[in-house]
């Protein structure tokens, strides 16, 4: 006897399946592309304000080194956008004020932005693995290592300053035999 729940997709069943599947598809990678580059138009907005008030020079230099990979990305992010003649995302620049006055320390802002990095790497993570093209996912790919070390850097200062203890690290057993 035939088991009638194992029916056979139609060809106009097919064509309507994957028709939806590339429609979703293109969504997702559209909303993707948006969306990343609304969040480092925000994260740039961000830095600038914070540049404009913090008080260490080596937070400054790490903050204005921010305000350009950010505006690289965006720049990644929107090339796409309008290559399909899309809309980019309008920058929040427009926003920032003219405040140099001492309001945040160096350290909240410093913890704020590692914690703005590494929410972005995340966000490039789950992009590269939702988009169906090679090209998009490697550029994503090429941009997390920058971002990477960009968070090392800032890494870097806090624990110079105190702000945050050194990584717990394996023990050097090379070393500790030579003892």
């Amino acid at each position: 006897m035939e088991d009638k729940t194992k029916i056979r997709l139609t060809s106009a069943e097919i064509s309507g399946v994957w028709s939806q599947y590339l429609n979703d598809t293109l969504a997702v990678c559209v909303n993707t592309y948006f969306l990343n580059s609304r969040t480092n138009s925000i994260g740039k907005a961000l830095i600038t304000a914070f540049a404009q008030v913090a008080q260490k020079k080596d937070v400054k230099q790490f903050l204005a080194k921010g305000k350009e990979i950010a505006q690289k990305h965006m720049n990644t992010f929107e090339h796409y956008l309008e290559k399909e003649d899309l809309p980019a995302p309008m920058g929040w620049d427009s926003s920032i004020s003219d405040c140099t006055s001492f309001v945040f320390s160096d350290k909240l802002i410093m913890v704020h932005i590692s914690a703005m990095i590494t929410a972005g790497i995340g966000n490039y993570g789950m992009a590269m693995s939702a988009s169906p093209r090679k090209d998009i996912a490697l550029k994503y790919a090429s941009l997390i290592p920058e971002i990477a070390t960009y968070a090392e850097e800032g890494a870097k200062i806090m624990i110079k300053h105190g702000w945050m203890e050194e990584p717990p690290q394996t023990d050097a057993r090379d070393q500790l035999i030579k003892k």
